[in-house]
């Protein structure tokens, strides 16, 4: 059981490292509800920008920017801020769009 523990962990690691797991960031997607507004990849809501390409016009740090506080870099911005992710949620979600 240890090597298995061992091997887990490095692999968190290396996520972190990475700024975030995109798989996890899928889960956070889908929990938050994002696709309620927002067209991602084919599927999603018509309602907010598509999020298929958003990793090519913006930043990880951009991104994640974005999901925290949207009105600073619009401030009519209709989206909530998602400020209350953890950091790790917050970074996976900014893979997983950013892929």
């Amino acid at each position: 059981m240890r090597p298995l523990q061992v091997a887990c962990g490095c692999l968190a690691l290396v996520a972190l490292c990475l700024g975030g797991c995109a798989g996890r960031g899928r889960g956070v997607y889908v929990r938050e509800g994002c696709a309620a507004c927002h067209p991602f990849r084919g599927t999603g809501g018509g309602l907010a920008p598509d999020l298929s390409d958003v990793g090519s016009r913006l930043t990880a740090s951009a991104i994640r920017a974005q999901i925290a506080d949207p009105t600073a870099a619009n401030p009519a911005s209709r989206m909530p801020a998602f400020n209350r992710l953890s950091w790790f949620d917050l970074h996976s979600l900014a893979a997983y769009l950013g892929r």
